[in-house]
């Protein structure tokens, strides 16, 4: 049997009342930076979800409206005892990031969202891991027991990875992310301290700074930046949000990738 839903749901998510306003999820937004936070009424029963598409438009509400106002009402919910690959199935179909989870009495468990299913699904496919498929995995984590978890498997698969962070201004961002990464990968020996190995990661980022300035033009960004070095090729994952103040918009992710 495949994993199941609990084994991999966030337990602990972030619920809100449904008399919160649009000012007290703005400051959630701003302190927790969260994919999806579930909405209770007063008897403590499931109303409401928002998750990024959600959380990307509380700049057009007042600050005194009610949460009400932007929360997805209509939704389904995930028992826990479902396989990951039935949840993948309803996540699908919903149009959302994210769904609750309840247990066999409908009580509310936990949430499961599309970075949960993705992480999981992966585990069941480990030979076929790639510098490309590794770098999006390793850039998306949110914690060390992640990063560790993540940097084990690349090793376990023969190939070398770093991490990173960056933040900077559209003006700064590419050359701080062609600086970061390549330092980082020096750092964990993913590449050498030559010039020709070096170039392959500039390129890289170059194809990078290419996708977000197509996408998100005159912003810059906050990421945490993976590099990942096999089969004789580098590929090089950029994950985070692009705004002016480095915390606006949805978390995207952006990829290059250079023979080396």
């Amino acid at each position: 049997m495949g994993l199941q839903v609990k084994e991999i749901m966030d337990s602990n998510p972030i619920v809100v009342a449904e008399d919160c306003s649009i000012f007290g999820i703005r400051e959630i937004i701003i302190l927790r930076q969260p994919d999806c936070i579930l909405v209770t009424n007063k008897e403590k029963k499931l109303v409401g979800i928002l998750t990024n598409i959600q959380l990307a438009s509380v700049g057009e509400f007042d600050s005194d409206d009610k949460i009400s106002s932007l929360m997805e009402k209509e939704f389904k919910r995930v028992n826990s005892n479902m396989s990951v690959r039935e949840a993948a199935a309803l996540l699908s179909a919903s149009g959302l990031e994210a769904l609750p989870v309840v247990d066999n009495n409908d009580e509310l468990v936990g949430v499961v969202t599309y970075k949960d299913i993705v992480k999981d699904l992966v585990v069941d496919h480990e030979d076929a891991l790639t510098p490309e498929s590794a770098v999006i995995y390793l850039s998306m984590t949110k914690d060390p027991e992640q990063e560790e978890y993540w940097l084990q498997k690349v090793s376990n698969k023969g190939y070398r990875a770093a991490i990173t962070q960056v933040g900077a201004t559209s003006e700064k961002l590419p050359v701080k992310l062609r600086e970061a990464a390549i330092v980082a990968a020096i750092a964990r020996s993913v590449i050498r301290e030559d010039t020709r190995e070096k170039y392959a990661v500039s390129m890289a980022v170059r194809d990078i700074c290419s996708q977000c300035y197509i996408i998100n033009p005159g912003l810059g960004g906050g990421f945490k930046v993976a590099i990942v070095r096999g089969e004789g090729r580098i590929a090089v994952a950029a994950f985070g949000r692009c705004g002016h103040a480095l915390s606006n918009g949805n978390e995207q992710i952006f990829m290059g990738s250079n023979i080396i």
